[in-house]
């Protein structure tokens, strides 16, 4: 990066920030020439970094800079740290490029929103080299979200959601048998008259009463759907209405019903009923 102090044998880094449901995601691709070794997480941040990409070389976590981690490499490994342990990462001399991703957690609000399912217990202990398919599919997702596109807020909330649940958890807490149709009714009505205003996950589990956790697993229990993929459901469902109600051209649509642009509303468009929003409107009003 641009005007960025490197570190001793580190050619380029590039980096970028997301952040979603109090937790920030640094999405970091490092080249390197020769051993590395550097500040990954500081003493003021609870946080993860966990291994994607590692070409001619390993990468290897440190909670001190002259201590090697003991444990075995694996591929895409994980290390968590709590808050007032600093993390260090090493790279052998071979590696010559390694992506990774750093997970910042604000427990504070993690544990506002979570409430009761909220487990300070599992982020007071480092965990070095630990994996965790389900996490690192997740954090894949996360990392892979555009920057610009406020139409995925949910979902990132979402998939945020769940990877906090998962290392808090472990994954234990049962399903149960979905929303009561109270709860349910309240939420999708408010998916539906929300439209397209931009909604957070904590919104809808605060109408359920639960945490976000537990609402989106109890949500899909009932519907067979996530949160983002009812709340998209809305959006296509309300394009096509438009589509045939109205002459309104293609772009004020997409904004209408809450896609980030026309190019938007036309991929999803395409998915769902099998071809472009212009050619659906000629051929379904003729």
């Amino acid at each position: 990066m641009s005007g960025e102090e490197l570190h001793e044998n580190v050619v380029r880094v590039e980096r970028r920030f997301q952040s979603w449901n109090g937790v920030t995601i640094v999405d970091v691709h490092e080249y390197t020439k020769g051993e590395v070794l550097h500040p990954l997480l500081n003493e003021g941040e609870t946080g993860i970094a966990l291994a994607l990409d590692e070409v001619g070389g390993v990468t290897e976590p440190r909670l001190k800079p002259g201590e090697a981690c003991l444990l075995d490499h694996k591929p895409n490994h994980m290390t968590l740290v709590p808050r007032g342990m600093p993390l260090w990462g090493h790279a052998t001399k071979e590696l010559q490029y390694s992506r990774y991703a750093l997970l910042l957690f604000d427990l504070g609000t993690l544990e506002q929103r979570f409430k009761d399912d909220f487990q300070a217990k599992f982020f007071e202990t480092p965990r070095l080299r630990f994996t965790h398919r389900r996490i690192h599919e997740l954090v894949r997702i996360l990392i892979g979200l555009s920057d610009d596109d406020q139409s995925m807020t949910l979902l990132g909330d979402s998939l945020t959601s769940a990877v906090f649940a998962l290392l808090s958890s472990e994954g234990t807490e049962p399903i149960g048998s979905g929303l009561s149709d109270r709860a349910l009714s309240l939420v999708v009505s408010y998916i539906q008259d929300q439209l397209p205003k931009q909604i957070e996950l904590c919104e809808l589990a605060g109408l359920a009463g639960m945490s976000q956790w537990h609402f989106s697993r109890m949500f899909k229990a009932s519907t067979g759907l996530s949160p983002y993929q009812w709340q998209l459901d809305a959006r296509l469902k309300k394009a096509r209405h438009l589509l045939l109600s109205t002459d309104e051209p293609v772009e004020s649509i997409a904004a209408s019903a809450g896609f980030s642009d026309s190019m938007h509303l036309s991929r999803q468009f395409r998915l769902k009923f099998g071809m472009p929003p212009g050619i659906w409107r000629k051929t379904h009003r003729s």
